[in-house]
């Protein structure tokens, strides 16, 4: 494959996919290299495809479930029984293998077909996601979970040749999403998504800090709290190190 996969990570509410937007606006105006004469394709996971659109209508479920439960259990709190446990616990897993099936799907039909054409693909979340967020729903289910996710996409996935991590304090994050669902009525509608919680999109951050720890050869880190303008122009100063360094060792 000649093309080149880049990914965009962060915490729901570091402004990613926002970013990614932008990003796409400037790079369709830029005249000049590394950028001029290159193919981009813009993506995302969850996917608009069968699988992704599962996971959507899951998670907005959840959502709806745990603030139904949160207000039973404030009327009458009990014990969660075995079962109630089995059932969380198989529902989790449920999760996991939904969001790798659209990845499948993702590589198959978006993310291999475009680097085969030489494409510098651009995701906005992918398999580290995984990594990070199932790493802490599965605590408890599953030994070395953050390990044994990476493991169950290595035999197939395709790693990044450079990932861009979107940094932020996880009660600012939560504060954007927060702000976000107020000027949405959708989300009014809907309630918070099951992932927007201060105290799981912590452990979440930590799983993403590790792994930038961990390859720091694959990883750039930005400071997601900066103001939108700063944010944009390290991205694009990121991804133009990173398309001179390919086009220096083709």
């Amino acid at each position: 494959m000649r093309g080149i996969l880049i990914t965009f990570e962060g915490i729901d509410g570091c402004g990613k996919s926002t970013i990614a937007a932008d990003v796409a606006r400037r790079i369709a105006k830029v005249e000049g290299p590394p950028f001029a004469g290159r193919r981009f394709l813009f993506t995302a996971e969850p996917t608009k495809g069968e699988e992704g659109l599962l996971i959507r209508e899951k998670l907005k479920r959840s959502s709806k479930r745990a603030v139904g439960q949160e207000v039973a259990d404030s009327l009458t709190p009990k014990a969660e029984t075995r079962s109630t446990l089995r059932s969380r616990e198989a529902e989790d897993l449920e999760e996991l293998f939904l969001f790798m099936a659209d990845h499948a799907r993702h590589l198959k039909e978006t993310v291999i077909p475009a680097l085969e054409r030489g494409e510098i693909v651009i995701s906005d979340r992918y398999s580290d996601s995984r990594v990070a967020y199932q790493g802490v729903t599965l605590q408890g289910i599953i030994p070395r979970t953050l390990e044994w996710v990476r493991e169950l996409h290595q035999p197939w996935s395709i790693v990044p040749e450079r990932t861009i991590l979107f940094s932020i304090d996880p009660s600012l994050a939560v504060q954007r999403c927060r702000a976000r669902a107020d000027g949405s009525p959708k989300e009014k509608t809907n309630g918070p998504e099951k992932f927007e919680d201060e105290e799981f999109l912590g452990e979440v951050a930590a799983n993403f800090e590790l792994m930038a720890r961990n390859e720091p050869e694959r990883f750039v880190v930005i400071d997601a709290a900066q103001g939108k303008a700063e944010v944009l122009k390290e991205t694009m100063e990121a991804l133009a190190e990173i398309l001179e360094k390919n086009r220096s060792e083709a």
